[in-house]
């Protein structure tokens, strides 16, 4: 990372951008170019702080058939930022309040109804707030709706927020209505 003083190590400031993230942008190999695709994602940290990730989308489609040919990916998350503005003009100029987590890891289609419904569980909890057991999902949902699993080999987290140069807080604006406020 070329930008020391913006990483972030923390795991527990890692779950917290993750936490108030709702996005994921995810990168797969094409012949010519990345197909890349923002959803919603879930998520979960094993005992060992080992991250995985779940997509949901589609049971067919152009991603699925991509990971079938390779499932290798990137991805990147992001809590939606806001525009900083500074107190002086004259002095300094805007800059984006941001945190982010991004990296690559194996996508693998997921058949078996047990890994879809907890997969789906720990999207809708992360994307509602509310605990895993609170949905009970169907037995025709899990038939129908497509899932993947990413197991991440390596990432990043990445931070800008007010306080440096001569930014003020009170000067952000939000440009994204979903995402929280960062301060």
């Amino acid at each position: 990372m070329r930008r020391k003083d913006r990483e972030v190590t923390d795991i527990n400031e890692i779950k917290a951008i993750l936490h108030d993230s709702h996005v994921i942008h995810s990168g797969f190999r094409t012949d010519d170019y990345p197909y890349v695709v923002p959803t919603n994602f879930g998520y979960e940290f094993d005992d060992a702080n080992q991250l995985t990730l779940y997509i949901h989308g589609a049971p067919v489609g152009h991603k699925r058939d991509l990971i079938k040919q390779d499932g290798r990916m990137g991805f990147e998350i992001d809590d939606g930022g806001q525009l900083m503005t500074p107190e002086d003009p004259k002095e300094n100029t805007p800059s984006f309040a941001y945190r982010s987590v991004m990296g690559y890891g194996d996508a693998e289609l997921v058949d078996d109804p047990a890994v879809k419904r907890h997969a789906l569980q720990a999207l809708l909890s992360h994307e509602t707030g509310q605990s895993l057991d609170e949905f009970a999902i169907s037995e025709k949902t899990i038939g129908y709706v497509g899932v993947i699993k990413v197991t991440v080999k390596a990432y990043t987290a990445k931070e800008h927020v007010p306080g440096n140069r001569d930014l003020n807080k009170n000067n952000c604006l939000n440009i994204n209505s979903n995402a929280s406020m960062i301060w």
